[in-house]
């Protein structure tokens, strides 16, 4: 992410959403990666990033980050911790959403390799 850009910050409480999903499905891929394709692939160790994705803390930030109304192909630039102060920029892509039309604080988070997305439609 460009340093200089300012982020517009979400302060939706997620509590407060209505009509939360029940659940969404959330891949990731490097910025630099075309999202339709399945080769040249770079996600520096992404089983290990999508393990930290997965964390519990991880999930609670992308509910109040994008807490509100969600829509299937809504992008969200993003970083994880990869530990010693080095982030790993990601691009976040909305792939489904199930029982309802917004991200609130019961909404379950699945995140999965914009690889694997690709794959299975390919498939």
């Amino acid at each position: 992410m460009d340093a200089t850009k300012q982020r517009n910050v979400n302060t939706t409480d997620p509590s407060t959403v209505e009509d939360q999903a029940d659940r969404i499905v959330v891949s990731f891929r490097s910025p630099e990666t075309d999202p339709d394709e399945d080769d040249d692939w770079w996600v520096a160790d992404s089983e290990w990033l999508q393990e930290n994705m997965t964390e519990h803390t991880y999930r609670r930030y992308l509910r109040w980050a994008h807490a509100g109304p969600v829509s299937v192909g809504d992008e969200w630039e993003e970083f994880v911790n990869c530990g010693c102060a080095n982030p790993e920029d990601v691009l976040l892509r909305v792939e489904e959403v199930d029982g309802g039309t917004a991200i609130g604080s019961e909404t379950t988070i699945d995140v999965v390799s914009r690889k694997a997305v690709v794959e299975r439609s390919d498939g």
